[in-house]
């Protein structure tokens, strides 16, 4: 599920999905990303001022990185499905 904020009214609206949604995620996910870079450089330097926003702006990329991944294996094949599957054993290999 997709949600759009409007800045200026703080209204919540859900965009229902179509077959553009994957794109409109990985944007959002790239923009996420790039906000918590910025936070994160800018609590290097001040980290009690903008350590909060920093932390808050990872949850929200874990967020669009987790609406990616419903979407994606939404659509997926069953050879998708198994390549999913390896990449996930070897993302958590690596953690181990």
């Amino acid at each position: 599920m997709l949600l759009h904020i409007n800045k200026n009214s703080s209204m919540v609206q859900r965009i229902e999905e179509d077959s553009n949604d994957i794109a409109i995620i990985a944007a959002r996910l790239s923009n996420e990303l790039g906000g918590w870079a910025q936070y994160k450089e800018l609590a290097a330097n001040n980290a009690a001022r903008y350590e909060t926003i920093m932390v808050q702006r990872f949850q929200h990329t874990l967020v669009a990185l987790n609406d990616l991944v419903v979407a994606m294996r939404t659509r997926m094949t069953e050879k998708e499905e198994s390549q999913w599957q390896n990449f996930c054993s070897s993302v958590l290999a690596r953690e181990s």
